[in-house]
């Protein structure tokens, strides 16, 4: 389809960052062919146009981080330490099937979708009953929504009780641990196979899929895992995602492992390069942050997941001040209960300001802007985050007659800290508008929900049981994280 979009704000996020009002976008197939001042637009033929006098013309937003099967649970599980949240979630997973990941990977990209979101990086855990875990039913439901997609497979082939600093509280647990290794490690080339096959069935960006390694964390996998699946994203030209330093305990077990930080590992196995994402990345050592801009890592900040179960505060104001790439996500909706990137955005413009710190260097709506749009596309080599001649079409417009821009005092403040997703009106990935008028195009959103409700009534009583079973870990845990933070 050949559209145009006629008198637009166009908030480019190139280089220059440069606003463009009154604009014209043109979009011709997958691509934007032009995007400039109205008065030198291409004269047509068009299939469509816009006309974008009431409307401001955006990137489509890229979630960096989240897992898509945790959002039949928002809502449920506790704040708490991550270790012990994490034994209650992935106890959730349990009983689920192919159908209840599709329902459940629908329902919050319905939700980014509406929001804005254009692009989303599912790190992928699911249930090892289901071929690749249940993935490809994912995938179906953000190809079914047209929404843009990378897909990380979570890969980790080291017991549980191996990959966190547990002590003498391990045997008290011990089946329930017995049970967490069941469910969550397999032998290391099990799962190269699987990965390999994973990305053989499913990668294909023409239908909006990019598959790729996505090692758990760094201590849940072994070096040869590591090395490995870096050597496969190398060789077949893709990202790999992989979560780092999350917590206090992870770094304590970075130590153990290593005798050096996470970061420091992962460059001492060759993995770091420009296509590596790191989510979280918050307790880091001395000398990490010069890694991380040094080798062109990404740093993917989750603020809301941090702050929900208490993990702490990323150092986003080293990475930016060091040249390091930060990108932005939302994390899963378990941790966060929502997949709004307006929320994520928001927040991570407001708690990097403590008081007492240098003002030059709190995060700017700039900064936090091209977290949520270039530094996400670079970080998966996706061709878009800008507003440019040659870009995928991949683009949010949002209204302006709205409380969050009246009156229009400073787009990129207001985009930042007014505007909550309510704007959005209309979404257009890949040249494919995916939401006009706020609404869904491709399917009856009333329909996706009673999806979803229906899937959660289904594994409930799998729930009810699996969060018992989990809850007997949690004495062993908590005398873990007091143990940690009186070291």
């Amino acid at each position: 389809m050949k559209l145009l979009i006629r008198g637009v704000c166009i908030v480019t996020m190139n280089e220059e960052f440069e606003i463009i009002a009154p604009g014209s976008i043109v979009i011709d197939g997958n691509r934007l062919s032009y995007v400039g001042p109205a008065q030198s637009a291409p004269s047509g033929p068009f299939e469509r146009s816009i006309e974008g006098g009431r409307l401001i013309a955006m990137p489509g937003l890229i979630n960096s981080h989240c897992h898509s099967p945790a959002n039949l649970v928002r809502g449920m599980m506790p704040s708490k330490p991550l270790e012990i949240w994490r034994a209650y979630y992935r106890a959730s997973l349990r009983d689920m099937r192919e159908e209840d990941f599709y329902a459940s990977a629908l329902l919050g990209g319905m939700e980014m979708l509406k929001t804005g979101t254009t692009s989303v990086l599912d790190h992928f855990f699911g249930n090892q009953a289901c071929r690749f875990m249940g993935a490809g039913a994912a995938i179906q439901a953000m190809r079914d929504l047209g929404l843009r997609h990378v897909v990380a497979l979570t890969l980790s082939d080291r017991n549980y009780e191996e990959t966190i600093p547990l002590g003498s509280g391990a045997a008290a647990v011990g089946d329930e641990i017995k049970r967490m290794s069941q469910s969550e490690a397999k032998a290391t080339q099990a799962w190269l196979d699987d990965c390999e096959a994973f990305i053989e069935t499913f990668h294909a960006p023409d239908k909006l899929t990019t598959a790729c390694p996505g090692p758990s964390a760094v201590q849940r996998c072994t070096d040869e895992l590591l090395v490995k699946s870096a050597q496969m994203a190398r060789r077949k030209s893709l990202p790999m995602h992989i979560h780092l330093a999350e917590t206090k305990a992870q770094q304590l077990m970075g130590r153990q492992l290593y005798g050096t930080s996470l970061l420091q590992h992962l460059e001492s196995l060759n993995v770091l390069d420009s296509n590596l994402s790191l989510a979280h990345s918050i307790w880091i050592d001395e000398g990490d942050v010069e890694l991380f801009a040094g080798r062109g890592v990404t740093a993917v900040h989750n603020p809301a997941s941090n702050l929900r179960l208490g993990s702490g505060l990323a150092p986003v104001k080293r990475y930016l001040a060091a040249g390091a790439r930060v990108a932005l996500g939302t994390d899963g909706a378990a941790s966060n209960d929502s997949q709004n990137m307006f929320d994520a955005i928001r927040l991570s413009a407001l708690i990097h300001n403590q008081a007492g710190t240098d003002f030059a260097q709190w995060t700017s709506p700039r900064q936090v802007l091209m977290m949520a749009t270039v530094n996400g596309a670079r970080a998966f080599g996706l061709d878009a985050g800008v507003l440019a001649t040659g870009k995928l079409a991949d683009v949010t417009l949002l209204r302006r007659d709205t409380p969050a821009f009246t009156p229009l005092n400073d787009l990129a403040g207001q985009l930042v800290f007014c505007e909550n997703g309510s704007s959005v009106d209309t979404v257009i990935v890949n040249g494919e508008i995916v939401v006009e008028s706020g609404r869904l195009k491709c399917m009856n959103e009333q329909e996706a929900l009673a999806l979803a409700s229906k899937a959660r009534e289904r594994i409930d009583p799998s729930i009810q049981r699996e969060l018992a079973a989990a809850k007997t870990m949690e004495p062993a845990l908590a005398e873990m994280y007091a143990r940690v933070f009186g070291d």
